[in-house]
């Protein structure tokens, strides 16, 4: 009995050992076939079809629907809407598709998506032969389409292991010189946009084989900073070949050092290379930089760059920048920028800023998320802050007030940018007979909002009276006006003042005097609002030149003060990116008082006298303008002012005799000058501009009529 119990536990042992293996067989026949069905692409699944004459839309998509993927393809080279037959009992996609098809199109695979793209012609290298000199290795050959037999121009022959590249002649001849110790197996890579790229191995003197890539080559059309002006200017023809020929290939160097794009330690393969560190003596063209870059006129990097970018003129970078980027005229990035801009005139960014972009002239981005600081500042969007006379904020806004208060009966103040944060122009006056006074200012303002139509506005201002002599006094004011809606675009606007003013001047004959150095007031009037108009993608492709005349007038500011009239011929040459450059020569009159006597006291019996007279002068100006739309535009110059006669005469007296008679004043100077303007479609121009001829002690507020007409492109 015993021994039968026995029997029966091995039975039963024996049984389960053997249902375990036959489990385990069966999982790993189930994992297998999990595999092998993984193993098989899209291109490998069976289906069946069957349409006579339908739409080849339809077709591609009952294909796709069958074989649980997407097609994806341009509209362009693929006619969708042309009319196909066929007919396919449990065959695999790819005889479907070459049934449908033929040879015409190539396809990829991607994830659950099944890419349709154009077929390309394949590269052959003909006549090939390589030799060794000291090291030096030269390899030549001829550059053809495999189909056709001809010799093709301008494609790049490049060692990616030693960073050596050439480009075939217009016999598609190429020299390739690579010099390197232990080769091995040197491998060279053709390329030509339109083209399967092709490789090529050699083992010392002899090709092993020849084969062309079996992917698509992807098609290219010009790296952005190649399309931009500046690109186009300073990038050699053979460069830009080179990159579109060569559009995903890149390697990393700790350094590089060239003196103007293509003259440099990378050659011509400069523009695939990223380094760490990276000097242009007068400017160069490199494929990023993370690490540091400077360039003595302009640095320009292909794709991205990081932490520190200094040029005497301009950079430009063709993707993404992070971290300080400086220039004396003009910082731009094709896609984002994370850190700081510092630019002289104009600091850009396509798509984001997160950070600080601070400009003399024009600050730029398609979202914010930071601060700009500039005397323009445009964005699409903005999550930051702008600080600037003007802000072009397109989900911000613009108000223009008429209002009156306890000083001055007339004003009109231009306010722009978000309710977080404002700056406003203010331009008043006192229209009286015996108690004139003339105000300029600016501000900066915040809404609390208690709803849309209802607000308070908090607003600080800083003003600068005329009353008479000369823009000395200084007005400080703060100000609590309550907006209240009438209509969508109307609302009145009153409340309180608190001002602070200080005077250095003595009061003039007709004009306001005797004013307190700190007063309470109020202010009220009526307010127009808006939004500026959304951002259109405007394409300034032209590259026209304009030749064009302006009248200029208006009064000084600061001793000695008048009125200023005069005339300028200026050029305008249309750049990407809605900018131009300027170039202007001009003829200015700054009349002033003929007399003015300034006493000084010591030592006792001195005294000072200026004899002014009109002061004529010559300026010469180059400038930028940036285009906040199609034809509103703000510039900033700089450049010299020519005097054709000297602004004053100096007498000292002392104790009734006269002892120093001298000329008073430079008659050469220093200009910079800032303006806005309006571009009509029919040559005519319409500005305000500010100018300082910083050595003479000349500054003037000018209104700007002109008209240009255009050249040619």
């Amino acid at each position: 009995m015993s021994i039968d119990i026995c029997r029966s536990q091995l039975y039963s042992y024996i049984f389960i050992w053997l249902a375990i293996i036959v489990l385990l067989c069966i999982t790993n026949t189930i994992k297998a076939q999990a595999i092998k069905d993984n193993a098989y692409g899209i291109l490998d699944k069976k289906i069946t079809v069957d349409f006579t004459r339908a739409r080849l839309a339809e077709v591609l998509n009952d294909i796709g629907r069958k074989g649980s993927f997407y097609f994806s393809y341009n509209g362009r080279w693929v006619p969708k809407d042309s009319v196909v037959s066929i007919k396919a009992i449990s065959q695999p996609i790819s005889w479907v598709l070459k049934e449908l098809f033929g040879d015409k199109y190539e396809y990829e695979e991607q994830n659950n998506y099944l890419i349709i793209s154009a077929a390309l012609p394949p590269l052959s290298l003909i006549n090939t032969d390589i030799t060794n000199d000291n090291n030096s290795y030269s390899i030549s050959g001829i550059v053809v389409d495999q189909r056709s037999g001809e010799r093709l121009m301008n494609a790049s022959i490049y060692d990616k292991q030693n960073l050596a590249a050439t480009l075939s002649d217009e016999h598609g001849y190429f020299k390739l010189k690579v010099r390197v110790r232990n080769p091995g197996a040197l491998r060279i890579t053709a390329s030509k946009i339109l083209y399967k790229e092709i490789s090529m191995n050699f083992l010392q003197p002899v090709a092993i084989n020849n084969r062309a890539k079996s992917w698509q080559y992807k098609r290219a059309g010009a790296n952005g900073v190649e399309n931009d002006v500046f690109g186009r200017v300073f990038i050699s023809a053979r460069q830009r070949i080179q990159s579109l020929n060569i559009p995903d290939f890149f390697a990393k160097r700790p350094f590089q050092i060239s003196i103007a794009p293509g003259l440099s330690t990378h050659g011509l393969f400069s523009s695939q290379v990223v380094n760490r560190f990276s000097v242009n003596l007068a400017g160069g063209y490199t494929a990023g930089v993370n690490g540091l870059e400077i360039g003595g006129l302009f640095n320009i990097n292909k794709g991205d760059s990081k932490y520190i970018q200094l040029a005497g003129v301009f950079n430009l970078v063709g993707g993404n920048f992070t971290g300080i980027q400086l220039a004396g005229v003009n910082n731009r990035s094709l896609d984002t920028v994370e850190g700081i801009q510092l630019a002289g005139f104009i600091n850009k960014a396509e798509t984001q800023v997160s950070g600080m972009q601070i400009a003399a002239l024009t600050n730029e981005a398609h979202k914010l998320k930071g601060v700009q600081i500039g005397l323009v500042n445009v964005a699409d969007t903005s999550f930051g802050v702008s600080i600037g006379l003007i802000n072009i904020i397109r989900n911000g806004f613009y108000k223009v007030s008429f209002t009156a208060n306890n000083l001055t009966n007339t004003n009109v103040t231009f306010s722009t940018g978000t309710h977080g944060l404002y700056t406003s122009i203010v331009l008043g006056s006192n229209l009286s007979a015996n108690h004139k006074m003339h105000v300029f200012g600016i501000g900066v303002g915040h809404d609390f909002m208690f709803s849309d139509q209802v607000y308070l506005s908090a607003v600080a201002s800083m003003m600068l009276p005329y009353t008479g002599v000369s823009v000395d006094d200084r007005w400080k004011q703060a100000k609590l006006l309550l907006n209240i809606h009438l209509s969508n675009h109307v609302s009145l606007v009153a409340g309180p003042t608190f001002n602070n003013y200080t005077s250095e001047t003595y009061p003039q004959q007709g004009y306001r005097s005797a004013i307190k150095s700190r007063f309470s007031g109020w202010e009220a009037g009526l307010a127009y609002n808006s939004v500026f108009k959304p951002a259109r993608k405007l394409k300034y492709e032209s590259r026209s030149w304009y030749l064009g005349a302006a009248a200029l007038a208006g009064m000084g500011w600061d001793w000695p003060d008048g009125a200023v009239y005069g005339a300028e011929v200026f050029t305008q040459r249309d750049l990407s990116g809605r900018m131009a450059a300027t170039l202007s020569i001009g003829y200015t009159d700054n009349q002033v008082e003929k007399t003015q006597t300034r006493y000084l006291g010591y030592p006792p019996g001195y005294s000072l006298e200026i004899l002014t007279q009109d002061f004529k002068a010559m300026p010469i100006k180059a400038g930028m303008r940036t285009y906040a739309g199609k034809r509103l535009f703000f510039s900033g110059e700089v450049g010299a002012v020519f005097g054709l006669n000297s602004p004053a005469t100096k007498i000292e007296t002392f104790a009734d005799q006269r002892i120093e008679i001298s000329a008073y004043g430079n008659r050469q100077s220093l200009i910079y000058a800032a303006a806005a303007g309006y571009s009509f479609d029919n040559g005519l121009e319409a500005g305000v501009k500010f100018e300082d001829y910083n050595q003479v002690r000349f500054k003037q507020f000018l209104l700007r009529l002109g008209y240009r007409f255009k050249l040619g492109q």
